[in-house]
């Protein structure tokens, strides 16, 4: 399905799309990275040998590339991706599409244009978890749902550890970062998949603490989507221990998820309380996501998903003026 693929931008992200490309089977792995001293230690554990500064020069040399797997830093996104989208080369882009909306329906016109497979990087759709909440939302075991509340957030200095955390993209504005596209790009996706297309958002973003950051590191939203269901989302970088959780009310009862201790629990009217606990393996959705890409080559699916309108959607949702700074 896929010989040749490049991982074009390799911080940890594009690390871990390179292994598992390795695990399904991808024979040649093309790494390139501004940083080549960075991927010259890292290509041993993959056994590539092809490395390069420019992705460019890469596909001079490697005119076979059949996919390229874009995991820059979110600013520097579209560039990548409309030069390999122009060479026909299918793309898979992680999320956000971008920083902003400068480039997206060039890039989108590109790819249809020239027959490109395209995927968004949204790992959540994969997650075991999430799942097992979808499924139980499709029984309607809550009846109509009335509303939810979705809190999620971590320590940005203990994201990556063993990094700087003033170095990494998410506290730089110029290369994308900042709460509302590195964590809502995921939250704000997974209410459309959930709860139906979101029609509706207000919100405020703002910087709290004294991290050395020029981002916000705090973001709160309402909104309501097509279903008439209104949701409360917050996320920041401050929680000294990670918060990942959901709460779903309905005329039935109610379902709160735990994504950090891997639990669902159901309270159904005139029912026995059930806590739902999931088999959660932290590299399987990535796993999972770029077999999905893969099967997407395979079956030449132009439209589906997870295709590149699926980002401009979710960019188009951040950039709302009614999300004010404060």
């Amino acid at each position: 399905m896929i010989n040749t693929i490049i991982i074009v931008g390799c911080g940890s992200i594009g690390q871990r799309h390179a292994k598992n490309a390795k695990k399904i089977g991808i024979e040649n792995i093309i790494l390139c990275d501004t940083n080549l001293e960075r991927i010259k230690e890292f290509s041993e554990e993959i056994d590539s040998s092809s490395l390069y500064e420019s992705y460019e020069k890469a596909f001079l040399e490697h005119p076979e590339i059949d996919a390229a797997i874009i995991s820059t830093p979110s600013g520097l996104h579209i560039k990548p991706a409309t030069f390999f989208a122009e060479k026909k080369v299918n793309i898979f882009v992680e999320k956000p599409l971008s920083k902003d909306l400068n480039g997206v329906d060039e890039l989108i016109e590109t790819v249809i244009e020239n027959g490109v497979i395209n995927m968004m990087g949204q790992s959540y759709r994969f997650h075991e978890g999430f799942l097992e909440l979808k499924k139980l939302i499709d029984n309607n075991i809550l009846g109509k749902i009335y509303n939810v509340n979705y809190l999620g957030g971590h320590y940005l200095p203990d994201w990556h550890p063993e990094m700087d955390y003033r170095k990494e993209y998410t506290a730089q504005k110029r290369l994308g970062g900042g709460v509302l596209l590195t964590n809502m790009s995921h939250t704000l996706d997974t209410i459309n998949w959930l709860f139906g297309e979101i029609t509706q958002i207000e919100g405020w973003k703002t910087r709290f603490s004294d991290l050395e950051i020029d981002v916000e590191d705090c973001v709160f939203c309402l909104l309501k989507t097509e279903k008439g269901i209104i949701v409360q989302l917050q996320s920041d970088f401050l929680k000294r221990k990670n918060r990942h959780q959901m709460i779903i009310f309905g005329e039935k009862g109610h379902i709160w998820a735990d994504f950090i201790e891997n639990t669902i629990n159901v309270w159904i009217l005139d029912k026995t309380p059930e806590i739902i606990k999931y088999n959660f393996h932290p590299n399987q959705r990535y796993i999972n996501e770029l077999l999905y890409f893969a099967v997407t080559i395979k079956e030449r699916k132009m439209k589906h998903e997870l295709d590149l309108s699926l980002g401009k959607k979710v960019l188009e949702l951040i950039a709302n003026p009614k999300i004010k700074s404060i």
